[in-house]
């Protein structure tokens, strides 16, 4: 689906960040995939905004994109008790 490794805080850009989110919710409804594989896949973007520097450009942006990869992880949650 997309990388789940944890990056190096100088290599992790903005940019980077969004496109993994992007990513993650694009397919976080996918049927094929477990929720592990989606839970693991939400913690790493997690992990991920930890390491992005809150003082560099676009920041808002990307703390816009978590919120987004949350609202879409707690859907699927809810849609799997159902």
């Amino acid at each position: 689906m997309y990388a789940t490794e944890l990056v190096e805080a100088s290599s992790l850009t903005k940019d980077s960040f969004l496109w993994e989110v992007e990513q993650f919710c694009k397919h976080v409804s996918d049927p094929a995939l477990s929720l592990a594989e989606k839970q693991r896949a939400y913690d790493v973007i997690v992990r991920h905004a930890a390491l992005l520097d809150p003082h560099g450009a676009g920041y808002e942006d990307a703390g816009v994109a978590l919120k987004e990869a949350l609202s879409r992880w707690l859907d699927v949650q809810i849609a799997s008790r159902h």
